[in-house]
This record gives C-alpha cells, structure tokens and sequence, in this order.
C-alpha cells in the first residue's frame, strides 16, 4: 500500500520526534568523525574565510573586545601581565597552568582597582623584585603601591626582599609552609 507524501511527513516527524537522542549521537558521532578530517584537508581555506569574515566585521569585534575588557579589567591586566612574563619565561613552571594562582593574580588586579576608587589616587600592582631583574610572575612577588610610589622605585630591590621571594618560591614549589 503507497503512503501519500502527507502520511510519510507525519511518519517521519513521529519517529524524529521519539528517536531524538539516538539521531543527535549519531550526528555527533559524525561530525566528530568528519571535522578533524575536513579541517586538516581545509586549512588554508578555512583561514582565508576567517581573516574575509573578520575583515568584514572588522568593527564589531573591536566592540565585543572593547566591552569585555570593561567588563573583565582584573582577568585582561592578569592576563597581559602573565603574557609578559611568560615571553620572558619568567613564571614559574609549577604555577603556568595552576587555577589557584590565576584566581590569586586577578584578585590582587580587583584589589588594585578597589584602592584606587576607594582613595582617589591611582595604584599599580608592583613586583617586588621586579622582572626586568629576573623576578618571577606570581602572586608571592606582587604588592598594591600607589602608582607614584611604583613609578618612583624603578627597577630596584633590596637583596633581603628577592632573598625572602626566593625562599617563599622554593617553599610553595615544594608544597610546605613558611
């Protein structure tokens, strides 16, 4: 017996309808299969087609950037701090990848920012030992210092302040307690 085409429609929409989760592991299954496959195949094109889309809308990410950085100030300057310090190879090791430090240096960035509209005068997160001098990028070697007294120290330490950092380092790195 032939179906008409509106009692196929019908069939069909019944069996999406209680076969969901079967269909949409099979076309995860699929693309998962196919897209590492089709990327590697496409790369230059598929770069092409970026760098045309982000040509095209050129002004629109300019504002999506613009607005996440007035949102997410603390996690941009953390961010661009470690960025910095990280081309100098200047974090440590056991720290690049650790969630725990990376929430303690975007703190110490809202605390920075809290000083600063809580007294009226501008603060900078200073290193201690600072990293023109080989001071390391972490949470143990930044202090909140009005940003004239920063300005004024330049790159100077005193040996007892990089003699305790060195310590306070070596004693975190080693998980024990000062």
């Amino acid at each position: 017996m032939a179906q008409s085409k509106e009692e196929k429609t019908a069939y069909m929409k019944a069996y999406r309808e209680a076969n969901k989760e079967k269909i949409q592991a099979n076309k995860r299954a699929y693309y998962k299969a196919n897209t590492k496959a089709y990327n590697e195949a496409n790369k230059e094109k598929i770069q092409a087609n970026k760098r045309a889309y982000y040509k095209a809308n050129k002004e629109e990410f300019a504002a999506k950037s613009k607005a996440y950085y007035e949102a997410n100030k603390e996690k941009a300057h953390a961010s661009s701090a470690k960025r910095r310090a990280l081309k100098r190879k200047l974090v440590p090791v056991h720290l690049r990848d650790c969630p725990h430090e990376k929430k303690r240096l975007v703190e110490i960035y809202k605390l920075r920012n809290i000083l600063s509209e809580a007294t009226g005068v501008q603060h900078h997160v200073d290193h201690m030992w600072p990293l023109n001098d080989g001071g390391p990028h972490w949470s143990g070697n930044l202090q909140v210092i009005p940003a004239e007294e920063n300005l004024s120290k330049n790159a100077s330490v005193c040996e007892d302040t990089k003699a305790t950092i060195i310590k306070s380092l070596y004693t975190f790195e080693s998980g024990r307690s000062i």
